[in-house]
């Protein structure tokens, strides 16, 4: 039986030249029984005859006796097996691969515990039968690294080339999702799906198969983390500035504190909602420490919008892929006759934990990316259109900058491509809090603006209608904090007495250093006679500041 299963389970080399041994009988010439005389020789006189015919061979035969079937069976079976190295395959029913185990080994475990109990050896005996030996030694020593580089390369092949980032439907499958996937992770559901019925055919080597499960998600998650890195790198070696941003601890924790943060991975929804504005207020000034006084340069942004849009495809899928090892496990866990021998090891349940811990660890990642990628096209383009420029124009043009454009071209573009491989929650987490960044950028480039004019407040005002149009178009909210940026600028239509005036009578909108930027711009922007009365106007400036500080005081004493 050993023999047979060798024959059916291991491929048989055929590279060879020779052909297989046609087998014959050790008689080599079959004589005329009718004439006896062929079998005696007479000797002539003096010797032998020089002609006599002399059978080199066996007088009598037994073939057809059952002793000399069975001989001559086990003779040929000895010689083909001697010689089957060398020679062609011999013909199975089935295709010979070491997969064909999975189909017998049922029938032989239970043969062999049937042979065990008619001579009363234990199957845990050291002293095994031989059939147990075999069977063994084949399972751990061909058929799982066999099936553990069949796995692999199938994974492998779905992660590949030019189909790593394309995408598919799944079908047939207990865990539905209404979004394309990558090839890659269905072809580890498929794998994942086989591994799982094996554990069924050979439950005996069920903490085998974990094992393998474990190895190729971790395989799968080392690809994916490749992706992850070529996407987000450049080849200068320059790092992006989301790179930047997403290494600075604070700026990664802060964003794990966002009230919309929790409901992106199907946990209970953060109870401190109403500190929203403070945590992107806090996130703003963090991001802000990196950006500095410069100008952002072309080569720290993801220009491509695709990049972003295939790390959302690969969260979106590790998302999936860890809803399917919950599956999984759970599927284990009914299980009794598995769940019996995988609680023999008692690490499944820590292995499987630990995988999903890391690919959830690595999804985030791909969405903390695209987070901070928006927000750093939002400063690269309002930087553009704001730091160090003059708005001391007399007619302001019903258009908005080519920047601010450029930038409302990208987000809309970016949320149309996005929504398709991200559920809607996700999507609003990504833009959330988007207005409190453009406000803080507009409201903070004050204190670098040349000069502006009432043309130039128009155009100010009419950038901020349209980054507040487009921004409501893809939130559906109302973005009022970019209405607060349009409120800042216009009160420059006033002079300063009547802006400090205001901040006695209303209640304080602004914060005291944007009061003290305003009032500053204020004076950068009247140019007429600023040579000439230079130190009058820093003199009247100066007592601005000082009364500006007296009120703010008040109002902090007050309350």
């Amino acid at each position: 039986l050993s023999l047979s299963l060798s024959l059916s389970l291991s491929q048989v080399d055929t590279s060879g030249e020779g052909q297989q041994p046609t087998i014959t009988h050790p008689i080599t010439y079959i004589p005329n029984t009718n004439d006896l005389s062929q079998f005696f020789s007479r000797a002539g006189y003096g010797g032998k005859r020089s002609d006599a015919r002399v059978f080199k061979g066996n007088l009598f035969s037994f073939d057809s006796s059952e002793i000399g079937m069975v001989t001559t069976s086990e003779f040929k079976m000895q010689q083909y097996s001697s010689t089957i190295t060398q020679t062609q395959e011999l013909p199975t029913l089935c295709r010979k691969t070491p997969h064909n185990i999975t189909l017998v080994f049922k029938l032989i475990t239970n043969f062999i515990k049937e042979i065990n109990n008619v001579i009363n050896i234990s199957s845990n005996d050291s002293n095994s039968i031989p059939l147990q030996i075999f069977l063994n030694n084949f399972v751990e020593d061909t058929f799982l690294p066999t099936l553990e580089q069949k796995v692999k390369r199938a994974i492998a092949n779905g992660t590949q080339g030019n189909t790593s980032l394309s995408v598919t439907k799944i079908s047939n499958t207990k865990v539905p999702w209404p979004r394309p996937l990558l090839q890659g992770t269905t072809q580890v559901q498929k794998q994942l799906n086989e591994l799982r019925g094996l554990m069924n055919r050979m439950p005996k080597y069920c903490s085998k198969f974990l094992e393998v499960v474990c190895g190729q998600l971790k395989y799968y998650k080392n690809l994916c983390q490749n992706t992850f890195k070529n996407i987000v790198s450049v080849s200068l070696g320059e790092r992006k500035l989301s790179q930047v941003w997403y290494e600075d601890n604070n700026i990664t924790l802060t964003i794990r504190q966002l009230p919309s943060w929790p409901v992106v991975f199907g946990r209970k929804e953060s109870s401190v909602k109403d500190r929203s504005q403070d945590f992107h207020a806090s996130l703003v000034n963090l991001m802000g420490v990196h950006v500095g006084n410069d100008l952002i340069p072309k080569e720290k942004i993801i220009e491509e919008s695709e990049r972003l849009v295939q790390l959302a495809k690969l969260h979106d899928s590790l998302v999936w892929l860890v809803t399917y090892i919950q599956y999984f496990v759970e599927t284990l866990q009914n299980d009794k006759e598995v769940y019996d021998q995988l609680k023999i090891q008692g690490h499944y349940e820590t292995l499987l934990n630990d995988t999903s811990d890391e690919l959830v660890l690595l999804a985030e990642n791909c969405l903390v990316i695209v987070f901070l990628e928006i927000r750093v096209h939002c400063y690269y383009h309002l930087l553009s259109v704001l730091r160090k420029q003059d708005y001391c124009v007399q007619i302001g043009s019903s258009d908005p900058d080519s920047e601010v454009n450029q930038l409302n071209k990208f987000l809309s573009q970016l949320e149309e491509k996005i929504k398709t491989y991200l559920p809607s929650s996700h999507t609003k987490f990504l833009f959330d809090g988007l207005g409190h960044v453009m406000n803080s950028v507009i409201i903070g480039c004050a204190r670098d603006i040349e000069g502006i004019t009432s043309g130039g407040l128009k155009k100010m005002s009419r950038n901020i209608l349209a980054l507040q149009q487009n921004l409501t178009n893809i939130t559906l909210t109302c973005e009022l904090e970019l209405e607060r940026a349009r409120l800042y600028y216009e009160l420059l239509y006033h002079k300063p007495d009547e802006i400090l005036r205001n901040l006695v009578e209303q209640e304080k909108r602004f914060s005291k250093i944007e009061y003290i930027e305003l009032i500053k711009l204020y004076y950068r922007s009247n140019k007429k006679n600023a040579k000439k009365y230079e130190k009058a106007i820093q003199k009247q400036l100066n007592q601005h500041l000082v009364k500006l500080n007296e009120i703010m005081e008040n109002q902090e004493a007050s309350l």
